[in-house]
């Protein structure tokens, strides 16, 4: 699953940037625009929902706090 987040990640950040988990999405080149596009995309491919109360600075600060909520939306989903 990693593997398959970052590959998507890779799609939103600035050209010549390794996708990596620890770095601020920030710092990736990711804007809000961007942000949304990003989250988006996760929605269609792991085919969840982000609620509300997800979407905060926190949740979007590095690829390893948004994939942690992914996982967390993965586990509760019957």
């Amino acid at each position: 699953m990693e593997s398959e987040f970052l590959e998507i990640l890779n799609n939103y950040i600035t050209e010549g940037v390794e996708a990596n988990l620890t770095t601020s999405l920030k710092d990736l080149g990711l804007d809000s625009m961007a942000s949304i596009d990003l989250l988006l995309g996760l929605e269609d491919q792991f085919n969840v929902s982000f609620p509300d109360e997800l979407l905060t600075e926190e949740t979007f600060e590095t690829g390893q706090r948004l994939l942690d909520a992914l996982k967390k939306l993965l586990s509760t989903e019957v």
